[in-house]
């Protein structure tokens, strides 16, 4: 009994680290397109921070629902592999 929770254990800390890994590389790809696209579209139009400053803040909150997206899925995937008979449902 003790070996089958140890297992989970190790397969829930697995699961966590994947998820966290997942989201930092997600954020890390979302700044970076914003910058470079900032950066681009200031050099086009002459206007140097602004365009810059305006997609690193909207990529904010598309940053943070996009984590919530994968940490749900994620979730409802640990679930349903637990329980056979769930649905995952994500509401």
């Amino acid at each position: 009994m003790a070996q089958s929770d140890n297992n989970n254990r190790n397969a829930f800390n697995t699961l966590l680290i994947v998820l966290v890994g997942q989201m930092g590389c997600l954020t890390l790809v979302i700044i970076l397109l914003t910058v470079f696209a900032g950066l681009w579209l200031d050099n086009n139009f002459h206007t140097k921070p602004f365009f810059t400053l305006v997609l690193l803040l909207a990529g904010i909150p598309i940053s943070v629902i996009l984590m919530v997206f994968v940490g749900r899925k994620s979730l409802a995937k640990l679930k349903s592999k637990n329980d056979p008979d769930h649905k995952a449902t994500i509401t």
